[in-house]
């Protein structure tokens, strides 16, 4: 009876859908064990910080167990954002056609990118009330680090988008990679046309896709993005709420 109640218990930690986390495991002795990596688990899982699993945890370490949402717009992500996942975050204004054409210009296309870049958006522009700088942006004038070389530079170009892009010299590399010199005029149209893809650029150039890919925490990508950590708890609540979401 013994031997037959071991086996099943066997059974149950090495199911090729689940495994139950045993003491001294780690998420890449894992990952290596079935043949995925630690961004997959996290993933699947909903881990922030892949450095912290439990004994007795219960991970998904089969796509094919994750519930084939994949598929599903409300539950999932297929690289295409819902107007009823962004209600779900909080937002009511917001323009989805330029956050879908954002995501997928800048490659936000996995549930671990697109999870941690929401979330971050959702709290440097509170739900998307805020498309540029609050501050005048005079205290950018003359800043030669920002390419701000010209009178009116600082106000200008202050900070625009959900992620702010802020100087003269980051909205050229912008206006460039995305083919529009109209960008160059200003934070206004800035903020207008592009709040997502102006962040998503910001996001893209940074290297944060690479980030979010290595199984990066909200403190790590709040201290990419931030250079701190401020809001963090703010940061960390948006973004479990996108893993039930995306």
């Amino acid at each position: 009876m013994k031997k037959i109640l071991f086996l099943i218990l066997i059974s149950f930690i090495i199911s090729d859908k689940y495994y139950t986390v045993q003491p001294g495991d780690t998420l890449g002795a894992i990952a290596q064990r079935y043949g995925v990596t630690v961004m997959q688990l996290c993933e699947w899982n909903g881990l922030a910080n892949p450095n912290y699993i439990y004994v007795g945890q219960q991970l998904i370490v089969s796509k094919d167990s994750s519930g084939g949402d994949d598929d599903d717009d409300e539950g999932g992500f297929t690289g295409k954002v819902t107007d009823s996942q962004m209600r779900k975050m909080g937002w009511s204004d917001y323009n989805l056609r330029d956050l879908n054409n954002c995501i997928k210009k800048w490659g936000i296309t996995t549930k671990a990118r697109i999870r941690h870049f929401i979330a971050q958006c959702s709290h440097e522009s509170e739900h998307g009330t805020y498309t540029k700088e609050l501050a005048d942006g005079s205290d950018y004038e003359y800043d030669e680090d920002l390419g701000n070389i010209y009178p009116g530079d600082g106000p200008k170009y202050k900070g625009g988008g959900y992620i702010q892009l802020t100087g003269r010299y980051n909205y050229q590399k912008f206006a460039d990679a995305i083919g529009d010199q109209n960008v160059m005029q200003g934070v206004d149209y800035v903020a207008k046309k592009y709040p997502w893809t102006s962040a998503g650029f910001w996001w893209y150039s940074n290297g944060m896709n690479e980030l979010c890919d290595r199984g990066a925490s909200v403190e790590d990508v709040t201290y990419r993005v931030n250079g701190g950590y401020n809001g963090l708890e703010d940061r960390r609540y948006y973004y479990n709420l996108a893993c039930t979401i995306f």
